[in-house]
């Protein structure tokens, strides 16, 4: 099935309209963000529209939030399949859903796998539409025929909406300019975190799960897949020689049954399933955060908790979170003995995991802060929605 690209009495330029997001998945994490956004631009006089797939049922890790987020959000068929460690996806009934609402601004997360993402972006610019990529800048496949692809893809959007740093590195390196490109600081609404004290956290917590009475927790939140690597804080465990310790892992998804089959006789380690309502105990009550595969906001969240980061690159914003020594440590060696080296530091001296999650609070609530994302978010989409209006 494929969208035509244009109808024979359609206008060459269709500049009235508002913004349109499309996103693959709109997850629980975005609808805070979606609809701050969806306010401010409504100040403006600007219509916003999102546009997302839904996931079948009893799909388990990353699954999309199925209420709509906004008073304009409309869903489409997502088709998927992995080619070779490509993903490749086609959203159904895109085009066709886009064109209903004459867009002057559309922003799509620039993955180039994406079949109809190419047949947007060549749209849009026939219809003077700005493109405004949300890029995450992560690749899972690097090589030649990645970079010869994203070379024709990434210069197609005017603008690039960069979720951290090495995502705006990643677009320049791809064919953006300087002035196409602007850090957004991708991040959770702060302002809904109220740490609790560690002690009635901590009371609560092994009153739900009597195992974790008197153990210095060390914790995961988050989809349970293989990429997120949870297998090297059970090898750092190894290593570790503290007996009071146990990982906790907040999280389901598709690589929890290999989990918990190769360490069914391990006492270290606990698994509680998916908690969305009522995860902010989990962090108030732990002693660190760790993150040795991909993620993200989940960093945003923990330090928003007061709890020091170990983290990997993650999706690359870590970073920007995690300053070595400060606020945590960033774990640049990949090796088991690296993570027991700064597991052991942190929770051999309470007082330096403490000092490190405040200040790591202080970032997240101060120049990392959600108003302050929403306001470089916003600006943007104004920024754009003007300039299509002069085309």
């Amino acid at each position: 099935m494929s969208d035509p690209q244009s109808r024979p009495n359609e206008p060459s330029c269709i500049h009235a309209g508002g913004v349109v997001l499309v996103f693959d998945r709109v997850m629980h994490y975005h609808r805070a963000t979606l609809q701050a956004i969806d306010r401010r631009l409504a100040d403006s006089r600007i219509p916003f529209t999102v546009l997302s797939a839904l996931d079948r049922a009893g799909t388990k890790g990353r699954v999309a939030d199925a209420a709509k987020v906004v008073a304009s959000h409309e869903h489409f068929g997502l088709s998927e399949r992995r080619v070779a460690g490509f993903q490749l996806r086609y959203q159904h009934g895109l085009l066709t859903g886009v064109r209903r609402h004459a867009p002057s601004v559309v922003i799509s997360t620039c993955h180039s796998g994406t079949f109809t993402e190419w047949q947007l972006l060549r749209w849009a610019r026939r219809h003077g539409v700005r493109r405004v990529s949300w890029q995450c800048g992560y690749e899972y496949n690097p090589g030649l025929v990645k970079r010869v692809v994203l070379g024709r893809f990434v210069p197609q959007f005017d603008f690039h909406l960069c979720y951290h740093t090495n995502a705006r590195r990643y677009s320049l390196q791809h064919g953006a300019r300087e002035d196409q490109t602007l850090v957004m600081h991708n991040t959770i609404d702060e302002r809904a975190i109220r740490p609790a004290s560690r002690d009635g956290a901590r009371r609560e917590l092994e009153a739900r799960h009597p195992e974790l009475a008197g153990k210095r927790i060390v914790l995961y939140v988050g989809a349970v897949l293989d990429e997120k690597r949870l297998e090297r804080v059970m090898e750092a465990f190894d290593r570790l020689a503290m007996p009071d310790a146990i990982f906790l892992v907040v999280g389901d998804g598709p690589h929890l049954p290999a989990l918990k089959a190769r360490y069914a006789a391990r006492r270290d380690w606990l698994s509680v399933g998916a908690v969305v309502q009522g995860v902010g105990v989990y962090f108030d009550a732990a002693d660190v955060f760790v993150l040795p595969g991909t993620g993200g906001l989940a960093i945003n969240e923990a330090m928003a908790h007061r709890l020091p980061v170990l983290s990997g690159y993650a999706d690359g914003s870590a970073d920007d979170l995690v300053i070595d020594g400060e606020t945590g440590f960033r774990l640049r060696e990949d090796t088991a003995e690296e993570l027991a080296d700064r597991l052991r530091r942190i929770l051999a001296d309470p007082q330096q995991g403490r000092t490190m999650g405040e200040r790591g609070e202080q970032r997240i609530r101060g120049p990392l802060s959600f108003e302050s994302f929403i306001d470089r978010v916003v600006g943007v989409l104004q920024q754009q929605h003007r300039l299509a209006g002069k085309t």
